[in-house]
Formats: C-alpha cells, sequence, structure tokens
C-alpha cells in the first residue's frame, strides 16, 4: 500500500539566531546579545539544552485561560468560564504517542484540557507545544501534522466507548499547536492521507510563538494585565539570550512584575517560571539574587516613600482645615472633603494664599 501523500507546506519562518538590535531596555530581546561566541567552536558556541517542556506544562495549567486569551481569542469566547477547568494528565498519558527517535533534539509539551462550552456541554482541547527545535521545514512539519492526528484519533478511540457506555456523546475536541520558534506561516496546518481516491484530511491552527518578537511593545503592554505575556517574554528571551548574558533580562523581566503590581504570589509564581526557562550558570546565580534582592529593596523603598508622601499631605491638610476653623469660624463639611483630597500642589497654594486672607474664597483663589 503506497505510503500516504500530504499536501504541500507553507514554509514556516524560523526566528532568526541572531540580528542586530540597539535596544537598551534589558526587557527587550536584544538579539545582538544572543550570538554565540566568535572565537568558540560550534561546539561552545551551542546553547545548553534545557528541559523547557516543564514549565510549559507548569505555566498552562497555572494560566490556562490567559494563554487562550492571547493565542486563541476565538476559542476563549466561546468558553464558559465560570467552571474550572479539568487538566486530565492521566488520560493523556495513557495515549502513549511516542516522541520522535533519540537524540531528535525535539521537546514537546501536551496538555489536554476539559472545559465547558457556553452551549453546557463539555469539550477537550489537546494543546501540543513544540518548544525546542531545530528545524521546521516540510519533513518536520509533517511529523508534527502527523502527531497531531495520532493524537486525535486515539483519544477519540480511547474514549468513544467509555462515553456509549455512559450513555452521553464523546466531548468535542480541539487541537491547538503552538510553534515556539517560529515567527511566521500559515494559521493552520493539515494531515492528509490519501489512496484511490478515499482517505483523511485534519486541519487544526497553529501559534507562530516567535511573531511577538516584531510586536514586544504590545506583548509588554498585555503583561501588565495577562501574567501568560510574561511567560511568553520569558520563553522568547530564552531564545535570544545564552549564559551569563541571562541575567540582564531574568532581572528586567522581575522588576516588570513589581512595576505593574502583581501580587506577591503570583510574583513568586511567574518569577518561578522565568527563572525555570532562563536557566543561569551556576556561577551567575549569586550575582542573580543579589541583584534580585536590590530590586525587591527598591521596590520596597518606594511604597516606603509614597506611605511618607502620603502622611505629609495627610498632616498638611489637617493642619490647614484647623487654621480655617480657628480664623472663619466652623468649616462646612464640602470644604473638608476638598481639601483631604486636595493634591499637594494645590494644598501647598492655600496653605500660603491662608497667611494674607481675609475670606474662606481668598484661601481658594488660583
Amino acid at each position: 500500500m503506497p505510503a500516504c501523500k500530504r499536501p504541500p507546506i507553507v514554509p514556516v519562518s524560523l526566528a532568526p539566531s541572531h540580528e542586530d538590535s540597539s535596544a537598551s531596555d534589558a526587557s527587550k530581546p536584544d538579539l545582538a546579545q544572543s550570538s554565540p561566541d566568535p572565537g568558540a567552536s560550534p561546539a561552545q558556541a551551542a546553547p545548553v539544552s534545557y528541559d523547557y517542556d516543564s514549565p510549559w506544562k507548569d505555566a498552562l495549567e497555572l494560566y490556562f485561560p490567559q494563554a487562550l486569551a492571547l493565542l486563541a481569542p476565538d476559542l476563549y469566547a466561546v468558553i464558559d468560564w465560570s467552571v474550572a477547568p479539568v487538566f486530565l494528565d492521566k488520560e493523556l498519558q495513557a495515549i502513549e504517542i511516542p516522541d520522535g527517535p533519540p537524540g531528535d533534539g525535539r521537546l514537546y509539551a501536551d496538555k489536554l484540557v476539559q472545559v465547558r462550552h457556553l452551549s453546557g456541554t463539555d469539550a477537550w482541547i489537546l494543546v501540543h507545544v513544540e518548544v525546542q527545535s531545530g528545524d521546521t521545514g516540510p519533513q518536520a512539519i509533517g511529523k508534527i501534522t502527523y502527531r497531531m492526528y495520532r493524537y486525535r484519533t486515539r483519544i477519540e478511540d480511547r474514549h468513544e466507548a467509555l462515553s456509549a457506555r455512559a450513555g452521553k456523546p464523546p466531548p468535542s475536541l480541539f487541537s491547538l499547536c503552538i510553534l515556539v520558534t517560529s515567527r511566521s506561516g500559515p494559521e493552520h496546518l493539515e494531515y492528509e492521507c490519501q489512496f484511490l481516491g478515499q482517505g483523511v484530511r485534519f486541519s487544526f491552527p497553529v501559534v507562530h510563538l516567535s511573531q511577538w518578537l516584531g510586536r514586544w511593545g504590545e506583548l509588554k503592554s498585555l503583561a501588565r494585565t495577562n501574567p501568560f505575556a510574561v511567560v511568553i517574554m520569558a520563553q522568547l528571551q530564552a531564545l535570544r539570550h545564552h549564559g551569563a548574558r541571562r541575567v540582564a533580562p531574568v532581572l528586567s523581566l522581575a522588576r516588570l512584575l513589581y512595576e505593574y503590581g502583581y501580587a506577591r504570589d503570583q510574583v513568586r509564581s511567574l518569577l518561578r517560571l522565568i527563572e525555570w526557562m532562563l536557566r543561569l550558570p551556576k556561577d551567575q546565580e549569586p550575582i542573580y539574587l543579589a541583584a534580585l534582592k536590590r530590586v525587591k529593596q527598591e521596590r520596597k523603598m518606594s511604597y516606603v516613600l509614597v506611605a511618607e508622601r502620603l502622611g505629609m499631605e495627610k498632616g498638611q491638610a489637617e493642619l490647614l482645615l484647623r487654621q480655617i476653623e480657628r480664623r472663619f469660624g466652623p468649616v462646612a463639611k464640602a470644604i473638608t472633603q476638598r481639601v483631604r483630597r486636595a493634591q499637594a500642589k494645590d494644598l501647598e497654594t492655600w496653605s500660603l494664599n491662608f497667611v494674607d486672607a481675609t475670606t474662606l474664597d481668598d484661601v481658594f483663589k488660583d
């Protein structure tokens, strides 16, 4: 029987390994710094391969709604998020889809999640993340499409009988593929197998994650309210920076979390993912920890300064109210509220006006 033919694959554009960049903000993907040492041998220049798939699994479980809102907004819009997602790790492990051959350099992260559709029915979402690979040419893409097709058929085969015995239809299945190193390409990929006019064709959406390198400002803005944007920033920085050059982007992302006012628990969770994705060499860890401590102290000091300023403004407002009452008699409630809500510059102006004021209106004139 002839092998299955696959439709022509539209080329996928990889994120380049290094480019020139004049970015001064370490939170930007400084592409120039990601270049290997020109004097190093090819083996020395290659970045260390880390376990990126586990942080992706944790990140999807921690921030699944936020991930879909950012990467698959149409899918996000049809899910009833008042019903908590259920992660079907055991069901996924039982399917036993084999990885690529040993040494092929590919890492995967897969999540199978049960959600409630707005129609009231349950649905399953399979998220497959291609975390690290050296090739996204036609042959590699063909392997990905086949893997996604095998996932779907295995899931359907395994649970169709179970659903029938339970007297209910099997849940609908939505497949989503994320190519971390891909910068552009088709919105959907296809697996097709044809023989003598018969066959199957399976199409699924794909996210080209490295497209965000060209939309970094937008991603940074989204990170203010969507923690999964921070995860994407960390992953893209991990592709761009290696070795000691990772310290600056890790610290910049940490500073961003404090700047955006993330709660302490979220800062802890996101920092763990950032540090996991941007794994530092052992000799750089003390440098990073000392710098991170300074970042935390700076943030703590900024809170103290704000508290001191607010305390000073409150004291200035109360002093002005006492002076007004002593010269002009009881102070109306509206005046009291106006003074207590005033900005520092207004309190200063009114306090100076009070020195020569003969009427209450004189105090509040511009």
